[in-house]
């Protein structure tokens, strides 16, 4: 594992599971703002997640910091559907553990940089 690069992601199909706080704290916020365009994005996030490996060496994937053997933390920018908006720019951002192992990603986090007050930027 090279911790510098970040965890590799293996060339696997993940089950994706969304946290219960993922919703509770901030998921419930893009429910709201987007009613029509969050669906498609969470479909989008979902699909992206189950074929990490396929996308872990662009931007839209950081890797974080090790959890441990074959577990990672990662980030990853998203847009949501119909904001005309690339996923950086957009300030939106998923927190999601992966294990390779288990061939589970976690979402634990879904946020908008412009909804966290300033000290958690």
């Amino acid at each position: 594992m090279d911790y510098f690069l970040g965890m590799t992601i293996l060339d696997i199909i993940f089950q994706v599971e969304f946290g219960t706080a993922s919703f509770r704290y901030y998921e419930k916020v893009f429910v709201r703002k987007y009613p029509k365009g969050w669906i498609e994005t969470k479909k989008t996030i979902a699909s992206t997640l189950k074929r990490a490996y396929a996308v872990q060496r662009t931007t839209l994937i950081d890797f974080l910091k090790p959890l441990g053997e074959n577990v990672g933390l990662y980030k990853l920018d998203f847009a949501v559907a119909g904001t005309q908006m690339s996923p950086k720019a957009s300030g939106n951002r998923v927190i999601f553990s992966l294990s390779n192992k288990d061939r589970i990603v976690t979402v634990l986090l879904i946020y908008g940089k412009d909804r966290l007050p300033k000290n958690m930027t």
